[in-house]
């Protein structure tokens, strides 16, 4: 099994050395030639709470290339998995990139937060088997380092928002078969029939952590330590189920209280959103509490606190970056 992770980050490394290490051939595609070319030459180190030892790679061991490259690639030595693992502001251009791949059937894994690019991806691949992943994996890179911080859970299944033909295409094996290499390589993975439930699930728990710790400037658990803080938090969760209900959508009677154990759970982390804040970088905004205030739109609401919050975010994304 030839397995392709596009994006070079803290998770993509993350999952991508853990599968080669379980005995899996795996490459990465990275944004530039000068990326793939450090990872070659220093190698990775996989740091984990749980083990002992950390894992090394050799740089000569690592398959990384430009992902421009990408469909060249394919035409001669097609992958079984493409993974894709990089932010929701990288899709655009990632769509093109995969529109250079002629193979077919092309299998695709998503991890991204937020809603709404599974379509924009199947309407670009529309012989694509599409899959959704949602992970509670969490991981920091530093330099050739990525450290595990504890390990989460991972479920994949298919969203009503990519084709339903796939399942039929590539069968319900081939599916299994992949999630139980990613349990091979040491991650806790399953099959879910439920995706959709657990995407709207982590997009309503992003919506009300992510943007309010980039205002702030606080790791997540500090959003629970003043009650200003708490208040707004449950004004963004209530405006976000009112939509949510109006929709259709199906929530968990205790989502409030899972929300408030995510943030308890990652007390210590900086969220994706400050981070991208922090270092002057476009966010997920748009995915996140844009797609909140475009469904209550589409039912005749208004969600003016996740409105408000779109373009405070928005506001302080780089010039000329929207």
């Amino acid at each position: 099994m030839i397995i392709d992770i596009i994006g070079a980050g803290s998770l993509g490394l993350l999952y991508g050395s853990k599968l080669h290490a379980a005995g899996y051939q795996v490459r990465y595609w990275t944004r530039t030639s000068e990326q793939a070319s450090d990872m070659k030459e220093r190698g990775l180190q996989i740091t984990e709470p749980s083990e002992a030892e950390a894992l090394q790679i050799s740089g000569r061991d690592i398959q990384a290339y430009c992902i421009k490259k990408l469909g060249e690639t394919w035409a001669h030595s097609p992958g079984d998995w493409l993974l894709l693992m990089v932010k929701q502001t990288a899709m655009d251009e990632l769509i093109r990139d995969i529109g250079t791949i002629e193979q077919e059937p092309l299998n695709i894994v998503s991890f991204q937060n937020g809603i709404g690019h599974v379509s924009k991806i199947q309407k670009a691949t529309p012989t694509a088997t599409i899959y959704n992943a949602i992970t509670t994996e969490g991981a920091k890179r530093l330099g050739n380092e990525v450290i595990r911080a504890g390990k989460g859970q991972t479920w994949i299944g298919q969203s009503a928002d990519a084709s339903p033909r796939s399942v039929v295409q590539i069968g319900k094996n081939e599916l299994i078969s992949l999630v139980q290499t990613i349990q091979q390589a040491g991650f806790d993975c399953t099959v879910s029939n439920q995706i959709d439930k657990l995407i709207y699930r982590k997009l309503i728990i992003n919506a009300v952590i992510n943007p309010l710790t980039a205002i702030w400037r606080v790791p997540n658990g500090q959003l629970l330590q003043n009650k200003e803080r708490t208040m707004v938090m449950r004004q963004l969760y209530d405006e976000a189920t009112r939509v949510y209900k109006e929709n259709g959508i199906t929530m968990d009677v205790d989502l409030w209280e899972q929300l408030l154990s995510v943030c308890q759970a990652t007390a210590s982390n900086t969220s994706s959103m400050l981070a991208d804040v922090l270092e002057g970088r476009r966010t997920e905004i748009d995915s996140i509490n844009g797609q909140v205030v475009n469904l209550a739109h589409q039912c005749g609401l208004t969600a003016p606190l996740h409105e408000t919050l779109l373009h405070l975010i928005k506001g302080m994304h780089p010039e000329g970056v929207n």
